[in-house]
């Protein structure tokens, strides 16, 4: 493995990612004026957090882009008749080398001079240095500037070609050149001119002097502030460009760059880039180069290049849509995120990308327009503003100096499609696929091979059945796991077949989100076309349109049969040598790939349009080429001869068995893919009915179609076309390095070498000989991938391993302190009841805990512990078990050796060089000396322990070891002299001494080591709640980190044993809301932003895991599924992720982000740390807890260990590494697993899997249907003890020391990135070479003397505290009025955020109960939770507040704020109102907030005098709002709450809703057109239902509160008129709602035997609920109220029959229990109580056989009414149980009236209960009573 000087290990340094702030200005009238510039500085000094800098407090780079100023240039030029038009300018950047200087003006001038233009001026832009920090003075640049005129015989255009034709020359040699290495053209142009460097955004104006000069006039600007993952950024990547500043990513960016390198090939052309060009740069360029060499204008180029979503919007008008698809069949698109500002000095304008996944607002007055990256900016007066808009998704906004006026988007695009007839050109161009005649398709096969042989010969096994294909075709999905995929990597085991293992899918995470393909599926397409591109074929061809790239055996033969496109068939098979040894199989590979590349480029060359590769005739003589190989050589060779675009690849193989196969083929270079296999499988599933097999094949193409889709998500892409051939993966351990995998796959970025050519080829040959022997489908390999088998690989979490852990979990507890055995809770109740069962049975909660073995462990208690002798052996069996069979990279990671006691030549031998000798560094060895003398020899010899004897038997170890490769070697006394060369003078000059071994009292006290250890995040939710609470108990008790996963808590746990001290803040928001922020044992909040299991993908909690408790927790509906989105909906950059971080630390507390192993994980870790995280976790690849489809536990990202070793590196080398801790995961088992870890550069470690089986986990990984240790289903048969965790971590932190004492390391933080201490071993198992060299690489920290980091500022609400605490706590106000004079600007973010979460922590925690109660401004609720009184806090502000105003907003509060907000106004609101105010103004568009407003909220009000962005109330489970217009995308996701939206809207309106209520305004009739079908239901609100009559109710109560806080006029109008005007209105209910709780949709979904189960255990719930309030109350049961005499049918009756019933089973129980022995009465009732208080699992199913036959004479119907008004019930209770209790909610609550009128009418009077049960139960009575 090479590797480079900018790399650091395996942080490569020239890795660069980047986002930022952009906009612009322009004066309309043209006129230039130097107020552009004063504006400009001041939307510049607003936004420093859209821009990032180096720990030194240097700019990550900023600068602007301006028209040339007359009155500027005639200045200085001295020539005062100077006019525009007639004279350019070109800033450089000058040769790093100031030697070479002059060279590069000779270019300039030569360049120019040739080409006709006169230089008139030359000089060095004049700079201020004192406005920028002292540290930033070495990486500034200077700007030269030369100055020309043009000939006067040229024209405008010819002009600007010269122009272009001398910048061409000048790059031609500057970026060639290596004495002009720096030399870069910033701008030269006739029009605009670019300044920028290495600045902070509030630098840049001032700190060039020509911007400040009062005589620079200009009408138009646009700027650019960038915020880089990397701390030494390059200036020349700093942006403007000429043309354009993007914020962004291109992830498209590498396909771009070969088309443009195609058709510059194709025009006898080159195109040069400088180092390091960036995607915006790239982009840039090609814009140039439209213009100018394709004479586009700069508004179809910008359009052409990067379309809108036009695909499934059917707004776009015919002739827009066909032009837009003409343009797609040309142009390769640049998809990514993207905020486009573009300008040419004429046109200035902004443009969105297609899903508008970066915010863009715009303003504009009679004088001005201007777009930027948020509002209020500039600070203009607000009545003078026509319009306060915003760039919508795909959408455009520009100027036109010429024209004199602005044009929107449609404006646009209507202008431009009405320049060409592109019907015609199109209908000449393409033809789709649904169009050609369609015919049987059926693959033609060889006869002599079975389809078991074939599959066999394609590489597959039974897994690849069972767990892959099988579940596609036959449920439309991919299959679901959980806990990890475990199976030994692929550097060490080659057991599977096939190659696409070899690669892992890439995905995005911080600088660019992964996209929704749940729910904004209709930005992305599937559609491809296939045949060369219509500029890249000779004469006229057509291209052939497919819907999906997953094509049917129908859709080929239809593809074959058409006579439109031409088609080539190839075979990719080739004669296989089943004698062939690994030499001879790789030159057969070889020439098979090459002779096919052959055939596929002469087809290319002679005929173009479609090429089959087909593998479909193997049989015993010939084999399948694998898939992923053969297409990436096609692909490669087609580039190289520059001919890429004239073939489509589309493979016809039956190596296709899975989703992941299909995205290999894909992302390589195919454009279509058939998989074989799944046509054999359907028809064997059909059992030969044809049409059977077809919908078995139609059902496997929706699953993989769906995956594709998420795949392509995961990576930021919307279309398919840009997927493929985009290489979007990463090598898993296949040595790309190596000379024949690098030509055939010259992209992929080797990290730690692994497997090779020739192994891969073995395995071809392996697998034919396989296919040749098996004769029925049980001879198919079963190879234990996914479950371990004795004979296959090793896994993490082996049979060996989940048996240690089972006995660990039965060891005693050591402590001196014991539970109870008798009283109110004993040992069973401490470890397994939750804080509220313990509360609800016994009325104590966690005082319960102290002074027992559960309690919190004192350091001297930990220090003291002993480790134990089932961890002992534990330890000791699990290393002989990885030893034998490796299964982690860590696996074969060894410590120093020890040769102190080997005597022998065969100990010297087996302990020196188990030690791989190529993938190390280092060789560190105790007990043997080498000194490395100045003569290059070597001196070897004891460090103790000589004799002779040894010394001789060294010697002859080295010699059998090395051979020849010694070139002398004497023994003289007690040395050994050697001179070598080759492996063994590597060996000999890397040999280094270790620490000497130290005491075990000099080692850090284990209590230090403890709080290092954190549990792993799992939800409540994913878990029950029993396993949940004891994860946090057992990690609490000891002093380690809990985490509380993304699912929230219920807030009884809040200030215990039992609160998570880290609670998370994922993408769904779940149980996020202000006291979860304010709980006094919370010390960090992670940001998930991707996790192990599934990064980039998101979550799903299906609807029967969401109980009731859970519906509570999260704001959901019992029942009704919930969903964690892929992306964070307020988190699609870096710049983003530090707002949110922001956020997070308004909670006053350290911010944790969760990343994912992948590559550049490094650069990404170190933006992350630039955008405040205190503490960074980089999770594994293996999967941990998390449910996920097969396929991305299989095949996303890295290792963890490669991950962690990186992101260490990559800290230290940007000075940042003092700045966070670096958590890690990845499978921790031993002390030994954490202890290379932290060598690896780990701080603090994590344990998921491993804490679930400390609970007694069984590894059954069926955790998403039944998990037979009752840990995420099941409860009732949990039994886990949170001290057996709590022990095991102590077990683990004292081993540590042992260890840590053993290297001579005196702590964790000595031994911290001390890499060279592990050592690759040489194991039997490896296949290829594996080389750690760059991971095990020490990279030395880089310190900064005085670091400069993004930090946390609250001024303003530390402002707000102090006079809140002295009006309402000091002195007793009834209310309080909070004003803030200043007037806000950008810079004040998350405003009140941190004073709602301190009032809620003082209320909660702080203050004593008795003041509390002296406070005037609170009042308690029935659960004890002190609130403010609604509305006794109001909090005044004006002007234009920064992200996130009023986020976590709380009761009590109401914040009013006259003029703008930008995005995430009330994010996690969860309780008072909100009021957004007009300042004036915005007559004409009114937009007063950005995006995702009340995302995450679940309580509280916001009221908007205006607009809104996109995602208004995505995931919204509690707050009402109105507002007047928003984007697409409202309502997303909402869980429960009210939204009213009076004014326009966008597509989407309500997608994936679960819960609550939207209202529109739509007097156009446009909702049904844009509202989501598959969500919602619509009604209209002037309806004569009583359904429509209640939410007429609700939208007046609204109207008439936006009145009240706003004043809204178009309230009051719609107030006045609403008998008319509610005939406009619309409202939608959530289907989720209808499906689940109308009676009817319930009886057509479920079974009888459902429902009975259901209703069963609803009933036996019922009936234990009674006792257990009882004896938690000390209150007789039915408060001792017996029936009077004749009393029979009567609800008190029913309940004592009842209640006999539940005492005298659960009496028979504890009887039988005792086997017949005499028990006293308090033996007795106290075993009655306990199987009561605990739901006895026995107690619970006799109860139900009782509940069962109670339901039996019910029909089908009336069982469906029953269960709708149990659930109906149950959404009640979880209501009612929430954290935060829903205020304002009428559309939840006329919902439930609803429905409950309905069952009634239904079934007339429902039966309670009580009389239901009570039907049975007298019965059973009768039969117990003797």
């Amino acid at each position: 493995m090479e590797q480079s000087q900018n790399q650091f290990g395996l942080y490569d340094h020239s890795f660069e990612k980047s986002s930022c702030g952009v906009g612009f200005l322009t004066y309309k009238s043209g006129v230039q004026t130097h107020d552009v510039l004063l504006k400009a500085n001041e939307a510049l000094c607003t936004v420093p957090h859209r821009g990032g800098m180096s720990a030194e407090g240097v700019g990550d780079g900023a600068g602007v882009c301006v028209d040339l100023s007359l009155s500027f240039f005639r200045k200085i030029t001295g020539l005062p008749t100077l006019e525009l038009g007639e004279f350019g300018v070109g800033n450089f950047f000058l040769p790093e080398l100031k030697k070479n200087w002059d060279a590069a003006d000779k270019l300039i001038k030569e360049s120019l001079e040739k080409n006709g233009l006169r230089i008139v001026l030359v000089r060095d832009a004049p700079v201020n240095n004192s406005v920028i920090r002292p540290a930033a003075l070495k990486y500034m640049l200077t700007v030269h500037q030369v100055v020309f005129i043009k000939d006067e015989t040229m024209d405008a255009k010819t002009f600007d070609r010269k122009i272009h034709d001398a910048l061409m020359a000048i790059e031609a040699v500057a970026y060639l050149d290596p004495d002009l290495k720096g030399l870069y053209p910033l701008s030269m142009s006739a029009h605009t001119q670019v300044y920028k460097g290495r600045l902070n955004s509030n630098e840049v104006i001032p700190y060039f002097y020509d911007l400040t000069d009062e005589d620079h006039k200009i009408h138009s600007l646009f700027f650019h502030t960038r915020f880089s993952t990397n701390t030494e950024p390059q200036p020349s990547m700093a942006q403007p460009f000429r043309l354009m500043a993007h914020n962004g990513e291109l992830n498209t960016d590498k396909k771009n760059r070969l088309s443009e390198a195609t058709i510059a090939q194709m025009k006898n052309q080159q195109i040069y880039s400088p180092p390091g060009q960036s995607d915006s740069a790239r982009l840039d360029q090609t814009l140039e180069r439209r213009l100018i060499e394709d004479d586009l204008d700069l508004i179809t180029a910008v359009v052409a290049m990067m379309p809108p979503a036009w695909e499934n919007d059917t707004r776009f008008p015919e002739d827009v849509r066909v032009m837009l698809e003409y343009f797609s069949l040309y142009e390769e698109k640049n998809d990514g995120p993207a905020a486009l500002i573009f300008g040419n000095g004429n046109v200035v304008g902004a443009r969105l990308d297609r899903l508008g996944l970066r915010p863009l607002r715009s303003v504009e007055t009679d004088e001005y327009l201007c777009v930027m990256s948020e509002a209020g900016q500039v600070d203009f007066d607000p009545e003078s503003i026509l319009r306060r808009g915003r760039i919508e998704a795909g959408g455009m906004l520009y100027y036109d100096h010429e024209a004199k006026q602005s044009f929107t988007s449609d404006e646009a695009l209507k202008m431009l499609a009405s320049k060409r007839d592109y019907r015609s050109l199109l209908e000449k161009a393409r033809k789709n696929l649904d169009d050609l005649p369609r015919t049987d398709g059926k693959t033609k096969v060889a006869e002599s091979f079975t389809d078991v042989q074939r599959s066999v010969a394609y590489g597959l096994n039974q897994e690849s059945f069972k767990f892959l294909l099988d579940p596609m075709m036959q449920t439309g999905k991919e299959k679901i796991s959980a806990m990890g995929y475990g199976v030994a990597i692929n550097a060490l085991t080659d057991q599977e077949g096939g190659m696409s293992k070899y690669f892992s899918q890439r995905f995005a995470q911080v600088t660019n989100p992964p996209l929704d393909s749940l729910r904004e599926a209709d930005g992305m397409t599937l559609r491809v076309a296939l045949g060369a591109k219509p500029h890249f074929n000779k004469g006229e061809t057509k291209q052939l349109v497919v819907p999906t790239p997953v094509l049917s055996p129908d859709d080929l033969a239809a593809i074959r049969a058409q006579g439109d496109v031409e088609v080539t068939e190839i075979a990719m098979t080739f004669l296989v040598d089943h004698k062939a040894n690994k030499t001879k199989a790789q030159d057969d590979l070889i020439a098979a790939v090459d002779a096919v590349c052959d055939e596929v480029e002469e087809a290319a060359r002679e005929k173009g349009g479609i090429v089959i590769l087909s593998d479909a005739m193997v049989d015993e003589k010939r084999a399948a080429i694998p898939l992923p190989l053969m297409i990436s050589a096609a692909n490669q060779r087609l580039i190289e001869q520059g001919v890429r675009f004239r073939v489509s690849l589309v493979a016809e193989s039956g190596q296709i068995a899975s989703a992941h196969q299909i995205a290999t083929a894909l992302g390589f270079g195919a454009s279509a893919v058939m998989p074989i296999v799944v046509e054999a499988r359907a028809m064997e599933f059909a059992k030969g009915d044809l049409d059977a097999a077809k919908a078995n094949i139609k059902q496997f193409i929706y699953a993989a179609n769906k995956s594709l889709m998420k795949t392509m998500g995961k990576v930021g892409l919307c279309t398919a076309e840009s997927y493929i051939g985009g290489e979007f993966f990463e090598p898993n351990f296949l040595d790309t390095d190596e000379a024949i995998l690098k030509r055939y796959f010259p992209n992929m970025k080797n990290t730690v070498g692994g497997v090779d050519f020739a192994s891969v080829a073995k395995s071809v040959v392996d697998w034919h000989i396989r296919a040749c022997e098996v004769k029925t489908e049980d001879d198919i390999p079963l190879l234990g991938l996914f479950k371990e088998r004795s004979e296959g690989a090793g896994h993490t979490y082996g049979t060996l391993a989940v048996r240690g852990f089972v006995e660990m979990t039965e060891e005693p507890i050591q402590s001196d302190l014991s539970a109870p055995e008798k009283g109110d809770a004993n040992v069973n109740d401490l470890r397994l009841l939750p804080v509220e069962k313990l509360k609800d049975a016994y009325g104590k909660s966690s005082d319960s805990y102290r002074n027992t073995s559960f309690g919190r462990r004192t350091p001297e208690e930990i220090d003291a512990f002993k480790i134990t002798p089932n961890y002992r052996k534990f330890a000791l069996e699990l290393a002989k078990e990885r030893e034998a069979r490796p299964a982690a990279l860590r696996d074969v990671l060894s410590f120093p050796t020890d040769i102190s006691w080997a005597t022998t030549a065969d100990e010297f031998q087996h302990e020196l060089f188990r030690h791989d000798l190529i993938g190390n560094n280092n060789f560190y060895v105790r007990g043997l000396r080498v000194h490395h003398n100045k003569d290059d020899s070597f001196t070897a010899f004891f460090a103790s322990k000589y004799s002779h004897e040894r010394l001789v038997a060294l010697s002859v170890a080295l010699k059998k070891q090395f051979g020849d490769e010694l070139l002398t070697m004497e023994t003289d006394g007690e040395h050994i002299h050697i001179t070598a060369k080759g492996l063994a003078h590597n060996y000999l000059a890397n040999h280094k001494r270790p620490n000497g071994k130290l005491a075990l009292n000099k080692v850090q006290p284990a209590h230090e080591i403890t709080a290092m250890l954190a549990s792993g995040a799992m939800s409540h939710g994913a878990l029950v709640a029993p396993a949940h609470e004891a994860v946090a108990h057992g990690a609490n008790m000891v002093g380690a980190f809990s985490n509380s996963g993304e699912g929230g808590e219920h807030y009884s746990r809040y200030g215990t044993i039992r609160s998570s001290s880290i609670k998370q803040l994922a993408s769904g928001r779940f149980g996020v809301w202000t006291g979860y922020l304010a709980d006094p044992t919370l010390e960090e909040i992670e940001i998930k932003i991707a996790q192990g299991a599934k990064p980039g993908e998101g979550g799903q909690l299906p609807g029967k895991k969401v109980t009731v408790e859970i519906a509570a927790a999260r704001g959901g509906t019992p029942g009704v599924e919930l969903i964690s989105p892929p992306p964070h909906h307020d988190t699609y950059s870096i710049e983003d992720l530090a707002q949110l971080i922001h956020d997070a630390k308004a909670a006053r507390v350290r911010v944790i982000v969760k990343l994912v192993s992948s590559e550049g994980i490094g650069t990404i870790a170190v933006g992350v740390a630039k955008a405040g995280a205190d503490v960074i976790n980089i999770a594994g690849n293996t999967g941990g807890t998390g449910a996920a489809a097969v396929t991305s536990l299989k095949n996303t990202g890295r290792a963890a260990e490669i991950g962690l070793a990186e992101v260490h590196q990559a800290l230290c080398a940007n000075g940042l590494r003092d700045k966070v801790v670096l958590r890690c995961s990845g499978a921790h088992q031993t002390a030994t697993d954490v202890i290379k870890s932290c060598l690896l550069g780990g701080d603090s470690f994590e344990f998921g899997t491993t804490a679930l089986m400390m609970l007694k986990c069984v590894m059954a990984k069926n955790c998403n249907v039944k998990c037979p240790a009752g840990l995420t289903t099941n409860s009732e048969v949990f039994d886990g003890d949170p001290r057996a965790l709590g022990q095991y971590l102590m077990n683990i932190a004292h081993e540590c020391r042992e260890i840590l004492s053993n290297l001579g390391f005196k702590s964790m933080r000595e031994a911290r990135g001390r890499s060279d201490y592990l050592h690759l071993i040489k194991h039997p198992s490896a296949i290829g070479q594996m080389d750690l060299r760059n991971m095990l690489q020490v990279v030395k920290e880089v310190h900064i003397k005085e670091p400069v980091y993004l930090e946390a500022h609250f001024e303003i609400d530390d402002m707000l505290l102090k006079e809140f605490k002295n009006k309402a706590v000091q002195r007793h106000h009834r209310n309080a009025k909070l004003v803030v004079e200043k007037k806000l600007d950008n810079r004040n973010k998350t405003v009140g955020g941190q004073l709602a979460i301190d009032i809620e922590r003082m209320l909660q925690h702080e203050i004593s109960e008795k003041h509390v109660k002296s406070m005037p401004m609170v009042y308690t609720d029935d659960r004890g939770r002190n609130m403010l009184k609604p509305e006794t806090l109001e909090i005044h502000t004006h002007g234009s507040a920064g992200q996130s105003f009023a986020a976590f907003c709380n009761s009590g509060m109401v914040f009013h704020h006259v003029g703008t907000c930008n995005d995430g106004v009330g994010k996690g609101a969860s309780g008072g109102n909100i009021a957004i105010h007009t300042p004036g103004g915005g007559t004409e568009e009114n937009y007063l907030i950005g995006n995702f407003a009340l995302f995450g909220a679940s309580g509280g009000s916001l009221f908007v005098e205006g607009g809104a962005g996109d995602r208004f109330g995505v995931r919204n489970s509690g707050a009402t709002a109105v507002v007047e217009g928003v984007g697409d995308f409202c309502g997303e996701y909402m869980t429960n709450g009210a939204i009213m939206n009076l004014g326009g809207f966008g597509k989407g309106f309500c997608n994936g809703m679960s819960g609550g209520v939207a209202y529109q305004y739509d007097p156009y009739d446009q909702l049904e057109a844009l509202y989501s079908h598959d969500s919602v239901k619509l009604h209209r609100l002037d309806g004569d239902s009583d359904r429509a009559k209640l939410h007429q109710i609700a939208v007046k109560r609204l109207l008439r509160h936006h009145v009240k806080f706003t004043g809204s006029e178009k309230a009051k109008f719609l107030l006045e008129n609403f008998d008319t005007e509610m005939a406009n209105f619309k409202f939608a209910t959530p289907l989720a709602l209808e499906t689940y709780q109308n009676y009817e949709a319930i009886l057509k979904a479920k079974p009888r035997k459902e429902l009975t189960e259901e209703l069963a255990n609803a009933l036996v719930s019922y009936q234990l609920r009674k006792f257990k309030l009882a004896y938690r109350d000390g209150k007789v049961i039915a408060n001792g109220i017996i029936p009077q005499q004749g009393e029979t049918d009567t609800k008190l009756m029913y309940e004592l029959i009842n209640n006999f019933t539940v005492i005298n089973m659960a009496q028979q129980i504890v009887k039988g229990r005792y086997r017949g022995a005499e028990i006293s009465a308090e033996t007795l009732n106290s075993g009655v109580r306990k199987l009561i208080l605990t739901e006895d699992f026995t107690l619970m199913t006799k109860l139900s056989g009782i509940a069962r036959k109670a339901l039996e004479d019910y029909s089908d119907l009336e069982l469906a009414v029953l269960v709708s008004d149990k659930r109906m019930k149950d959404y009640k209770t979880a209501l009612s149980n929430r954290n935060v209790r829903l205020m304002d909610s009428i559309g939840t609550y006329g919902w439930i009236l609803l429905q409950d009128r309905l069952n009634r009418k239904a079934m007339g009077e429902l039966p309670d209960f009580e009389s239901l049960f009570a039907a049975t139960s007298s019965q059973e009575l009768v039969k117990q009573v003797p």
